[in-house]
């Protein structure tokens, strides 16, 4: 194989994921503004979950959101029913991110806020989930044709998982009027210009 067909894969791979980050534009999520307000009323701390690679894109979620001045940490999801949902009080939100919203390991999660009346926000592109129906606040994501050539790994679908926690977490960022110097306090071993 040639090096060239290389490069053919990786621009198709990333008009994939172009095409259903535009696909997320036109069809954002309704409730939007109010996972943000959400986030935002919360008196305790933003625990964002997911299994899989939505787990990985929430870990990278939770990251941003703390580093632009909203508390905030991640749990994986598969650890969830061995204790750690110890870490999770009455004054937090719950972040789930899943494609399909239908994993074993969410149903624990779900009942646990539900008991505990914890506001669940639910970030999934199944309508007919269990995430979906269980979730306080439903961000309902459009399906996407992933970019692989079986059209089975997560890249498109992770690609908005990302986009939609960047935008949820520049707009807390923007409505707290986070400034640069709020962002320095933050990451003081960084080299910010």
């Amino acid at each position: 194989m040639k090096n060239y067909k290389f490069i053919d894969i990786a621009k198709k791979t990333i008009q994939a994921e172009i095409d259903s980050l535009k696909k997320l534009k036109n069809r954002f999520p309704k409730n939007f503004s109010q996972a943000v307000e959400t986030i935002l009323n919360c008196k305790g701390k933003v625990v964002v979950t997911g299994v899989g690679k939505s787990g990985t894109i929430g870990a990278k979620i939770s990251s941003t959101l703390a580093s632009v001045g909203t508390p905030s940490f991640f749990i994986d999801a598969n650890s969830c029913s061995h204790g750690n949902l110890g870490m999770v009080d009455n004054k937090d939100c719950i972040i789930i991110i899943s494609l399909s919203g239908i994993s074993d390991e969410l149903k624990d999660i779900i009942q646990y806020a539900n008991r505990r009346k914890i506001t669940l926000i639910g970030i999934v592109s199944k309508k007919n989930s269990l995430l979906y129906k269980a979730s306080d606040v439903k961000v309902l994501l459009p399906e996407v044709i992933e970019a692989d050539p079986n059209k089975i790994v997560p890249t498109s679908s992770t690609i908005i998982q990302l986009a939609i926690g960047d935008a949820i977490a520049v707009a807390t960022m923007k409505h707290k009027k986070f400034s640069k110097l709020d962002f320095k306090k933050f990451h003081p071993g960084g080299s910010l210009a």
